[in-house]
């Protein structure tokens, strides 16, 4: 460990403990970098959230629109295929 390095006590969940485990395993790697990689990518963007975008959500349909009781499944199905080919086609 080089000299501009510190080490810190964190306690986090067993089961969270257990994927860092095997991502550690998975890369060759160790719980350390593992987890100094994860904070890196946090700090370097903390902009984005755990969805990957910057919590920024726009509505595209609004099914209440249709029916403000509820919208069965394959209506709703229907219309993101609607959607799918409206932007397919551009």
């Amino acid at each position: 460990m080089s000299n501009t390095s510190q080490t810190v006590n964190i306690t986090i969940p067993k089961e969270l403990l257990k994927q860092v485990d095997a991502l550690a395993k998975r890369d060759y790697t160790s719980r350390s970098d593992v987890i100094r990689q994860a904070l890196l990518q946090r700090i370097r963007r903390p902009e984005v959230d755990e969805w990957g975008d910057e919590g920024k959500w726009e509505t595209l349909i609004d099914f209440r629109d249709i029916n403000s009781a509820g919208v069965p499944a394959e209506d709703v199905l229907e219309a993101m295929k609607k959607m799918a080919k409206v932007q397919k086609n551009g």
